[in-house]
């Protein structure tokens, strides 16, 4: 097999990460995810169709403790730039995918520290889920609920 661009199995990685997250989330998903074409140019996440996310995707043959805290790094920046909650998926290759969050991301606090020791790493499908929670929430607060009650 000849060598793999690295350019490419990272646009490759990107579209199988949106395929299998959009999966997950089914009906939860209002946008559809698609690969952010501008972020070489822009600096930005590569992910786009998640609000209040920005998604980080690395697809490597072997992952390193040492490149998940710079990959962790490289998604907190991005997630300062757009204000949202920093995200960072990797695969290593014949693996699952990993997730990697803010553990405090339900405070939506936006000083998140880059010490990728204050993450919970979660499988996709968990990460699926808090999106699908974070969704049915989000329609519950802007529902109108009557303001008086008859009995």
């Amino acid at each position: 097999m000849g060598k793999i661009n690295s350019r490419a199995k990272g646009a490759a990685g990107e579209r199988e990460f949106c395929k299998e997250l959009g999966e997950h989330l089914g009906d939860a998903l209002v946008e559809p995810l698609k690969r952010n074409l501008e972020q070489t140019r822009n600096g930005g996440h590569d992910i786009l169709g998640l609000e209040g996310w920005a998604l980080e995707i690395k697809r490597y043959k072997r992952v390193k403790e040492a490149d998940i805290k710079d990959f962790w790094g490289q998604a907190v920046e991005q997630a300062k730039r757009v204000g949202a909650q920093p995200v960072l998926a990797y695969r290593e290759d014949f693996q699952s995918w990993r997730v990697r969050i803010p553990w405090g991301f339900m405070m939506e606090d936006e000083d998140w520290d880059e010490d990728v020791d204050f993450t919970l790493e979660l499988s996709l499908k968990a990460f699926a889920s808090i999106i699908r929670e974070q969704h049915i929430a989000t329609q519950l607060q802007n529902q109108k609920l009557p303001t008086t009650l008859t009995l």
